[in-house]
């Protein structure tokens, strides 16, 4: 695939993931480029990849851990989080629904990074494959790691805030 299908195809996906990493529009964007720079320039080595959304994601990850070396205070309640309501949007469910997402990033802000980053990678629809590529893990490992890290974000919200996450 050329650089500019790539780019097309992949630029909104891997900034939302880029934005849920830095929380800002503007390190977001400079994420995204350092890792096309870094696409463009595999792609006219002649590297073939494989998988190039997953190498994407791994990218911008590694430019993240790198860059930031981020810390368990992040403020991770800008994130845009689906926590599968169907309930109708007037102000009083939107405020509700606005501050259950900032406690379960609150709660989240609180996990181990491993745990943060397959909780964020699950929840963009990574393949389990795709998300072993990314963290440097055996497939094998993903849904055990994912379905622990899924139990201990539990396990803190039902411990905080055990009235609206039973």
């Amino acid at each position: 695939m050329s650089f500019e299908h790539l780019y097309n195809k992949f630029y909104h996906e891997i900034f939302q993931f880029a934005f849920q990493l830095s929380l800002s529009q503007t390190e977001s964007k400079d994420l995204l480029q350092d890792a096309f720079m870094k696409l463009f320039t595999e792609l006219e080595k002649g590297v073939e990849l494989e998988n190039p959304r997953a190498w994407l994601y791994k990218v911008v990850l590694n430019l993240w851990r790198n860059k930031y070396n981020r810390t368990k205070n992040q403020k991770l309640n800008n994130v845009q989080l689906n926590l599968g309501e169907s309930i109708s949007q007037t102000p009083e469910n939107n405020f509700i629904k606005e501050e259950k997402r900032k406690l379960v990033f609150d709660c989240m802000a609180k996990l181990s990074t491993n745990d943060r980053d397959i909780l964020l990678l699950y929840h963009d629809g990574l393949s389990y494959a795709e998300m072993a590529e990314i963290l440097d893990m055996k497939s094998t490992s993903i849904g055990t790691t994912l379905s622990r890290s899924i139990k201990k974000l539990r396990l803190e919200l039902k411990t905080k805030y055990h009235e609206l996450f039973e």
